[in-house]
């Protein structure tokens, strides 16, 4: 049997005061990049975006159709970026755009929420209200001379922030009444830490503290990138102080470990780098300092690890390790996969070149 296709509608809350280019248009145009990736990696997922009265047909009451959409979609975006002069003594954000929020959290809760703040136009967090302020905002960059790379980066950020949306399924207010503010923390908790867990490979992280500092790989580095992008995405936040001190640690020891890559150098096999000399000769006192701080960092890192899994298998039994392990290694392979295109490509087309000069 085929499988069903999951449609999802993101409706997105834009304001007009600030330039089109650097919000109404970047915002809807990153949207729509993000919502094709999507369906790209997964086919049977359709993100729809939706807006104001948008194939909305006749002249209804405009107010009332935003709040049914608002209502019947399963994410809501709204740009919260400064509207008032910069000199003013009480910024704030659109008006229309704040009342739809408030719609939205009150419908769909605060987790199903992305919050976009343009930096280019406002201070953040400092413009935000309070009440924004007490939940994660993503600030960005899009000024009137911003491009492709800022257009990319802030799709980039609606691609994770939609995807991890999508993965944990929060439930919506009324699927909540009833429920202890502790057990709708822990379903939180497990969305993120399944998030997270999903972008660890397990073996991987195994291998690189116990063959530090004397090797590095690139394999290595390329999970370090996708932890460092969910712990500091402006999405990922958990409740349990066992957790989120054990992600701190691991994360500080990481950065630590990567901060000498300047001693690695490659070996026959490219994708491994080590930290030696020549001839195996002994290491000058700057090298053995860096190498003992590497080592450090090691250890750290081992004593963090081993602290997360304990306690997600103690506190987070619906969190299955060898299922998030499974997705953590399936999108390696993928990104190799990827490469390989890319390399086979780039071949046959340099072939093509050199036949046509000849």
């Amino acid at each position: 049997m085929a499988n069903s296709t999951i449609r999802l509608k993101a409706f997105y809350s834009w304001q007009s005061d600030s330039p089109k280019k650097t919000n109404l248009n970047a915002i809807r145009d990153a949207l729509k990049s993000a919502c094709e990736a999507i369906s790209a990696a997964s086919p049977s997922i359709k993100v729809e975006r939706d807006e104001a009265t948008r194939n909305v047909p006749g002249s209804p009451n405009i107010a009332g159709k935003i709040m049914e959409k608002i209502e019947a979609c399963d994410i809501f975006i709204a740009d919260i970026t400064t509207i008032t002069p910069r000199q003013s003594s009480r910024p704030c954000p659109n008006p229309n755009v704040t009342h739809e929020l408030g719609f939205a959290v009150a419908h769909l809760g605060w987790d199903r929420v992305i919050l976009l703040f343009n930096t280019a136009h406002g201070v953040f967090p400092g413009d935000m209200p309070f009440d924004f302020a007490q939940h994660r905002a993503h600030p960005y960059s899009f000024s009137e001379t911003g491009g492709a790379a800022e257009r990319k980066a802030l799709a980039d950020f609606l691609k994770t922030a939609v995807d991890m949306i999508i993965a944990g399924d929060p439930k919506r207010p009324a699927q909540l009444k009833g429920l202890t503010k502790e057990k709708i923390q822990h379903d939180h908790d497990v969305r993120n830490i399944t998030w997270l867990m999903s972008n660890i490979h397990l073996p991987t992280m195994d291998d690189y503290i116990d063959e530090l500092p004397y090797k590095t790989t690139f394999k290595a580095a390329w999970f370090s990138d996708r932890f460092t992008a969910i712990v500091t995405n402006s999405l990922f936040y958990v409740y349990d102080p066992a957790i989120r001190k054990a992600i701190g640690k691991l994360s500080s020891g990481w950065r630590r470990a990567m901060s000498h890559d300047d001693r690695y150098h490659h070996t026959a096999n490219y994708e491994v780098q080590v930290f030696s000399n020549p001839m195996d000769a002994p290491l000058r006192k700057e090298q053995q300092d860096d190498w003992d701080d590497i080592d450090k960092a090691r250890r750290k890192m081992r004593r963090a690890l081993d602290e997360l899994i304990e306690r997600i298998r103690k506190a987070y039994f619906e969190v299955d390790l060898h299922h998030t392990n499974e997705k953590a290694w399936a999108a390696w392979r993928k990104f190799q996969s990827d490469e390989d295109e890319v390399a086979l490509d780039l071949t046959v087309s340099v072939g093509k070149k050199k036949r046509k000069a000849s």
